[in-house]
C-alpha cells in the first residue's frame, strides 16, 4: 500500500509538470515567422512657404505680439528686421520670442535678445497649429519703437 501511495504522488507531480509546460509553451512561437526590427517614421519636415511681416509698435517696458498659423508639420524662422524711431537707435537691442498664444499674451518657448538683423534670430520646428512672435523691451527703450519682424513657416 506504502508502494501504490508513492506511485499516485508521482503520478500527479508528472501531470503537473505536464500541464505546467504544455500552458509555458503554448505562449511561445512556433518559429514559422522571422523577426522584425521595429519601425519609427520620422514626420516630414517642411520648409517655410510663407512669409508673415509683423509691424508693430513697442512703448518703453511693454511688449506687442502677433498671432500666425503653421499649416504643415515644419520649420519656422523669425527675424527682428528693423528696429526705429525718434530717440530709438536702429542698433537698440529687443527681447524676441516665438511660442502660442496665452490670453492676451504669448507664452514664448523660445527667445533671444537681439538687435535688428538680416540673418535669423529664432527657429524651431513645430506641428501645425497656431502660434504668435512676441517682441518687448529689454530695459533700453527710452522711447516708443517701431520694428518690423519677418515670420517664415509652412
Amino acid at each position: 500500500m506504502t508502494r501504490g501511495r508513492h506511485w499516485t504522488r508521482d503520478l500527479i507531480a508528472l501531470a503537473l509538470f505536464g500541464a505546467a509546460a504544455a500552458v509555458t509553451l503554448a505562449g511561445c512561437d512556433d518559429g514559422s515567422t522571422t523577426a522584425t526590427s521595429p519601425t519609427t517614421t520620422t514626420p516630414t519636415v517642411a520648409e517655410p512657404t510663407t512669409t508673415e511681416l509683423f509691424t508693430g509698435r513697442v512703448d518703453a517696458g511693454s511688449s506687442a505680439f502677433y498671432s500666425f498659423s503653421v499649416v504643415a508639420n515644419g520649420t519656422v524662422n523669425v527675424t527682428l528686421a528693423a528696429v526705429g524711431g525718434a530717440n530709438v537707435p536702429s542698433t537698440v537691442w529687443l527681447g524676441l520670442g516665438l511660442g502660442t498664444p496665452s490670453g492676451e499674451d504669448c507664452s514664448t518657448t523660445a527667445a533671444v535678445n537681439t538687435a535688428a538683423g538680416t540673418s535669423v534670430q529664432l527657429t524651431n520646428t513645430f506641428a501645425p497649429g497656431v502660434y504668435c512672435v512676441r517682441v518687448w523691451d529689454i530695459g533700453n527703450l527710452v522711447a516708443t519703437a517701431a520694428f518690423n519682424v519677418t515670420i517664415a513657416h509652412p
